[in-house]
C-alpha cells in the first residue's frame, strides 16, 4: 500500500468516526457536560487574554473573592489559551477555534503514532488499527475536541515520541533534540504526559552509565533531557511563586493516597471502578490489555529487554501517579487522561513480539479480522459513552446497554437541572449591558459551587459559592457587598425561597429567563431593618 494511499484511508476513517461520535455537532458549544468546572477556568483564562489582552505570563480569571483578589492565579504553560485569545481577537470569539485547534493537535498525534507503528512494524495494517484503536476510548474522544490541556498534551507526547523512536534507528541527535522540546511543551501543559519521557530516559541514563562502555563518549544526548527536565522544574516554580502572590485555585500539591483512611479508600475507589473506569475502554477490552501486558512481563521470555524496561517503567508510572494522586479519582477523570499512553505501548510492543516469533499468526487474516472485531465493538462502546454526555435522549443511549441505569439518571439529571439553572446565562451578557452592569462591576452569583462557571457563562468577575463554605449564604451575600459586589445574579428559583436571602431580594432590576437579578450596592429598607436586628439580638446575648 502507499503512503498517500495509507494516509487517505487514516484520515478518512478518522472523519468518519469522528462524525459518528457527534463530534462536529459540538464544535461550537461552550463549556457543557462533564467537567463544566474545570472548562470553566480554561475558558475564563483565555477570556481574559482575549479581552484584556493581558501579557503571556499573566492569566486572570473571573473568580475575585476576596477584597484584593485581582483574579491572577496560574495552572499549566498557558501557550494555547494566549494562542485562542489571540485568533479570537482576529477572527472573533468562536469556540470552535479552541476545540478544533485542540481537536487538531490529537489528530496530529494520532497521524505520528500511525508513522510510529509503521516503522516499528512494517504493516499497513496495524499502523492505521492502533492509532484508530486509541481513538475509540471515551475519555480521548470527549476531551479531543474540548477545552481542556491533557489531550493536547498526550497528542504532543505521541509525535515526541515518534521523534525519539528516530533518534533510536538512526543515531540522529536532531531528531532526540525535537523530541525533547516536543516532550518539554507536552509536559509544560500537563506534566503526565511525560509518562514516556522518563521512561526513554532512565534507559539511556542506564545504558551510558552501566551497558555501554563507549557510549560513555555520547554524555551529550542528556543535553537535551536535562533542558526538558530544567523548563519543566522552572516553569512550576514560577507558577508556585506566581499563585503565592495572588490566588491558587489549580492544584500543585499532591493527594495521595495514604492521606485517607480505609473507608475513604474504599469510597473513592467505588466512585473510580463505576464512573471513570468504564470512561477508558469497555471493561472486556481493558481485561485483553491487561492479559496481554501480564503476558508480556512475565511469561515471555524472548521478549526484547527494551521493551520489556519500557513497559515496566511507563506501568510503574501510571501506578505511582494514581496512588500520588489518589483523592482527585472520585471524579476527576481527565487526570489520568495521559495514561492512555500505555495502551498502544502494550499493542505495539505484543504485535512487535508476534513478527519476531510468530510471524505467520502476526501476519494471518485472523487475528486482523479479531482486532477488528474489537475495533468495531469499541467504536460502538464509545459513541454511547459520549453522545450521553450531551443527548441522554438519543435512541442510542436509551436502547444501549453500555451504561448503567444509574448512569442514565444521573446524566439525564445534570442536563435537567442544566436547562433551568445555568442555560440562559450562556447569552445574557448583552442584557447585563443594556441594564448598566458592565464588566467593571463585580457581581456575586447563586448557587454556584465552582469557581468561574456562571462567572464565565455572564463574563462577569465576581463571587460564587466557592472558598465561602464556612460561612452561611446571608453571610457570604455581606462579605460581597462588602468588598465591592453590586450586584446579586441567581439562577436557581428554589433560592428565592431561603429565608437568607430575603432582605437583598427587594431591589430587583432585571430578570432574564430563569435569571433573576438584584441590587445589593446598598441596603434596603428589609436589609437595614434586618441588620438593626441582628445587633440587637446580638448585644441581648
Amino acid at each position: 500500500m502507499t503512503l498517500i494511499r495509507s494516509n487517505i484511508i487514516f484520515l478518512g476513517l478518522v472523519t468518519l468516526m469522528t462524525a459518528f461520535y457527534g463530534l462536529f455537532d459540538t464544535m461550537n458549544r461552550g463549556p457543557y457536560s462533564a467537567h463544566q468546572w474545570r472548562q470553566a477556568d480554561c475558558l475564563s483564562i483565555t477570556q481574559h487574554y482575549y479581552q484584556e489582552n493581558l501579557p503571556f505570563l499573566e492569566p486572570e480569571v473571573h473568580w475575585r473573592v476576596g477584597s484584593n483578589n485581582t483574579g491572577k492565579t496560574i495552572s499549566e504553560f498557558p501557550l494555547i489559551y494566549y494562542s485562542v485569545g489571540k485568533l479570537w481577537q482576529v477572527f472573533g470569539k468562536k469556540y470552535w477555534i479552541y476545540r478544533i485547534l485542540n481537536f487538531l493537535i490529537v489528530l496530529l498525534g494520532l497521524y505520528y503514532l500511525k508513522r510510529l507503528v509503521k516503522a516499528i512494524l512494517g504493516s499497513d495494517f496495524w499502523s492505521i488499527f492502533i492509532p484508530l484503536f486509541l481513538f475509540t476510548s471515551p475519555i480521548l474522544v470527549y476531551y479531543s475536541n474540548n477545552f481542556l490541556m491533557n489531550s493536547s498534551a498526550l497528542g504532543i507526547a505521541l509525535i515526541a515520541s515518534y521523534h525519539h523512536y528516530q533518534f533510536l534507528i538512526k543515531s540522529s541527535y536532531k531528531h532526540l533534540v525535537f523530541a525533547s522540546i516536543l516532550f518539554l511543551v507536552a509536559g509544560l501543559l500537563k506534566i503526565t504526559a511525560l509518562l514516556l519521557f522518563f521512561g526513554f530516559g532512565a534507559i539511556l541514563l542506564y545504558q551510558i552509565i552501566w551497558v555501554d562502555k563507549a557510549f560513555k563518549s555520547r554524555w551529550k544526548v542528556l543535553l537535551p533531557y536535562l533542558v526538558t527536565l530544567i523548563g519543566i522544574v522552572g516553569w512550576y516554580r514560577f507558577a508556585g511563586n506566581y499563585n503565592a502572590n495572588n490566588v491558587q485555585i489549580f492544584l500543585q500539591g499532591l493527594l495521595p493516597i495514604w492521606e485517607l483512611n480505609s473507608s475513604q479508600v474504599a469510597e473513592t475507589w467505588s466512585l473510580f471502578h463505576n464512573y471513570i473506569f468504564p470512561e477508558f475502554f469497555s471493561i472486556p477490552v481493558l481485561f485483553l490489555l491487561l492479559l496481554i501486558f501480564v503476558y508480556l512481563i512475565f511469561y515471555s521470555r524472548q521478549l526484547h529487554k527494551y521493551y520489556r524496561a519500557l513497559l515496566m517503567l511507563v506501568a510503574l508510572g501510571v501506578l505511582s501517579y494514581f496512588l500520588l494522586f489518589y483523592q482527585v479519582f472520585s471524579g476527576h477523570d481527565y487526570y489520568l487522561l495521559n495514561s492512555l499512553i500505555v495502551v498502544p505501548l502494550i499493542v505495539i510492543v505484543g504485535l512487535h513480539y508476534l513478527k519476531a516469533h510468530y510471524p505467520n499468526l502476526f501476519s494471518g487474516k485472523a487475528l486482523k479480522l479479531f482486532a477488528l472485531l474489537i475495533f468495531i465493538s469499541s467504536t460502538y462502546y464509545c459513541r454511547i459513552h459520549t453522545i450521553i454526555k450531551y443527548d441522554v435522549g438519543s435512541n442510542w443511549v436509551r436502547t444501549s446497554m453500555h451504561t448503567t441505569v444509574e448512569n442514565k439518571e444521573n446524566w439525564q439529571l445534570y442536563h435537567w437541572k442544566y436547562k433551568r439553572t445555568f442555560y440562559d446565562l450562556e447569552t445574557i451578557e448583552p442584557y447585563l449591558n443594556s441594564i448598566g452592569i458592565t464588566r467593571d462591576d463585580q457581581v456575586i452569583s447563586m448557587p454556584d459551587s465552582s469557581i468561574n462557571i456562571t462567572l464565565y457563562l455572564m463574563n462577569r468577575r465576581g463571587w460564587t459559592d466557592y472558598g465561602l463554605g464556612e460561612l452561611d449564604g446571608a453571610q457570604r451575600i455581606e462579605k460581597a457587598r462588602e468588598s465591592g459586589v453590586k450586584y446579586l445574579v441567581v439562577n436557581d428559583s428554589d433560592l428565592l425561597k431561603e429565608s437568607f436571602i430575603e432582605p437583598y431580594i427587594d431591589q430587583k432590576i432585571g430578570q432574564y429567563g430563569s435569571i433573576a437579578i438584584y441590587n445589593i450596592e446598598k441596603p434596603s429598607l428589609l436589609q437595614q431593618t434586618t441588620n438593626v436586628m441582628n445587633k440587637r439580638v446580638y448585644a441581648g446575648r
